[in-house]
């Protein structure tokens, strides 16, 4: 009859066997922790590219995150605000965006959601792909604005 393992060789085979389990989910983690922050970086540069093609877009410290560094873009679109946190790692990308003082009136968040935002930007496209497309492009002027569809 075969004999049963000590209690200890059985502990040993679970804490070896606890410990690959753990090396694979860290590396997981790490692994889904750097997709979703090459995501953000991707956000953040098209939210830094919005801000350059839109007027009065603002950037303010977030009071509401505790970390330090962390900022809120504000922008106007189509006469409705959207905003973003901006991730300090990601700040040097809204450079040309005014710096402004919290309690500045641009800065203030008008309290959509995120739903709420991103309805008020496909409806935003909507306007301007109907009003500006391709073929107005080459009535552009230096700061890439529609002329046509100012006129408009």
């Amino acid at each position: 009859m075969p004999q049963r393992p000590n209690r200890s060789t059985v502990q040993s085979a679970v804490n070896a066997t606890a410990a690959r389990v753990g090396e694979r989910l860290t590396k997981k983690i790490k692994a889904v922790e750097a997709e979703r922050d090459g995501a953000y970086r991707e956000r953040a540069h098209l939210v830094a590219l919005l801000a350059a093609l839109t007027d009065d877009a603002v950037i303010s410290y977030a009071r509401d995150v505790e970390e330090p560094g962390w900022q809120i873009v504000y922008l106007q679109l189509g006469g409705h605000q959207a905003s973003w946190h901006i991730s300090p790692r990601d700040a040097e990308l809204f450079a040309h965006v005014e710096r402004v003082d919290v309690e500045d009136s641009r800065a203030q968040w008008d309290g959509h959601s995120t739903e709420a935002k991103y309805e008020r930007i496909a409806s935003w496209t909507a306007d301007l792909a109907e009003q500006c497309g391709p073929a107005c492009a080459e009535q552009h002027t230096e700061t890439g604005r529609c002329e046509i569809a100012r006129s408009r």
